[in-house]
């Protein structure tokens, strides 16, 4: 008995996969049943002993559904004795033997059904003789038939496993990639954050140096809490960047100025970890730290049709003119451009140029634009208003 029609519900479990194979072989198999019938009511008007279509279908289908019923045997038996190279002979014989099994139980069945419905006077061996004789090479094309399109379906799901396979170890190979690159990115920083503190030591700046201490260990705590995590909120990556130039300014102090822009709507992007703090350091050592005079970092963050832009811009000195083309740069924007390949690929891009007036530096970073995160929530020390003078 076939099951009841599947119902569509929020609620209800998912279909179950044997279920639907089966719905599937039935539906195929009524096919050639269905034309079956249509023959055999056109042939019986034409020989002017017409039939009823109820009639005819109840003598062409059940031969059509042995065949529905026979299906998963017949795949399971080409599971089992596979035409591969190693065991074709044997396999062949034993798929000859139960095409011949499977050609004699069909007949017997739609013998049986037309003797039932048409009163046939020949008795009932005599026919299935001769259906399975007249039969013999359709059943048998029939078999195989089954057999080679169950092999065609199965290599199709072996291949698509072997491609999901394939993606599987790629994703699991970029994640490998991109943690080395953030492991790699964490000591950096924290060697060039230390640098900054022993030259406030060497300065005699104690106040200065416990207060930098008290911001490296909030930056700590802010990267260990992000913890594996590849993309971050763009709101939590410039607090991170706050308090990394907030180190900075009791280094420097009036002579290092932050401004923050920000278009509506950009604060909840995914970005990339730390993807923005090896250029604003690149901008304090090499724009701000060279120069006695007073220098300003603005770091802005807009859409750009389809992309998230984000821009560092300094007034300072400027990075060597090697620096600009990416042929000799250091570990941060080198474990910036890489990240960036491995996440997105052409996507998305890093780029050094001069600035105004060819003084200071303006490095750009391209994003392709994602949903924005609305379910993230700011962390609990926020960011400061952005386009706010610091």
């Amino acid at each position: 008995m076939l099951s009841p029609p599947l119902r569509s519900h929020p609620h209800a479990p998912p279909p179950d996969p044997a279920r639907l194979s089966w719905l599937v072989i039935v539906a195929a198999w009524t096919v050639p049943a269905a034309l079956s019938t249509f023959e055999t009511v056109m042939f019986a008007g034409a020989s002017h002993h017409p039939i009823s279509v109820a009639r005819a279908f109840a003598a062409e289908a059940p031969g059509w559904y042995t065949w529905a019923a026979l299906t998963p045997v017949v795949v399971a038996l080409g599971q089992r004795f596979p035409l591969d190279r190693q065991r074709r002979p044997a396999a062949i014989g034993v798929h000859i033997g139960a095409s011949l099994a499977a050609s004699l139980l069909v007949a017997t069945v739609s013998a049986t059904a037309d003797a039932v419905v048409r009163s046939s006077p020949l008795a009932l061996s005599t026919l299935i003789r001769v259906w399975f004789l007249s039969g013999l090479p359709a059943t048998t094309l029939a078999y195989f038939a089954v057999l080679g399109i169950s092999y065609a379906l199965f290599s199709a799901a072996r291949l698509r496993a072997r491609e999901r396979h394939a993606e599987q170890l790629a994703a699991q190979l970029t994640d490998a990639r991109l943690s080395a690159l953030r492991m790699q990115l964490q000591p950096h920083f924290l060697f060039n954050s230390l640098n900054a503190i022993m030259a406030l030591v060497r300065d005699h700046d104690t106040p200065g140096a416990i207060n930098a201490l008290s911001l490296l260990s909030d930056l700590l705590r802010t990267s260990l809490r992000v913890d594996a995590a590849h993309q971050v909120p763009l709101r939590d990556e410039l607090e991170f960047v706050r308090r990394y130039l907030a180190m900075a300014q009791i280094r420097f102090g009036d002579r290092l100025a932050v401004e923050y822009a920000a278009d509506d709507g950009v604060l909840g992007e995914l970005v990339p970890t730390f993807i923005l703090q090896p250029v604003v350091e690149n901008a304090v050592r090499h724009g701000i730290a060279p120069s006695r005079a007073p220098g300003r970092i603005d770091i802005r963050a807009s859409r750009d049709a389809t992309q998230l832009v984000l821009t560092v811009c300094d007034d300072g000195k400027g990075l060597p003119p090697e620096w600009e083309d990416g042929t000799s740069e250091g570990v941060g924007l080198a474990n910036t451009r890489a990240r960036l390949a491995y996440m997105y690929g052409a996507a998305s891009s890093l780029t050094i140029a001069r600035g105004r007036d060819d003084r200071g530096v303006v490095a750009t970073i391209r994003l392709p634009g994602m949903m924005p995160t609305d379910a993230v929530q700011p962390s609990s020390t926020a960011a400061p208003p952005l386009a706010a003078k610091r």
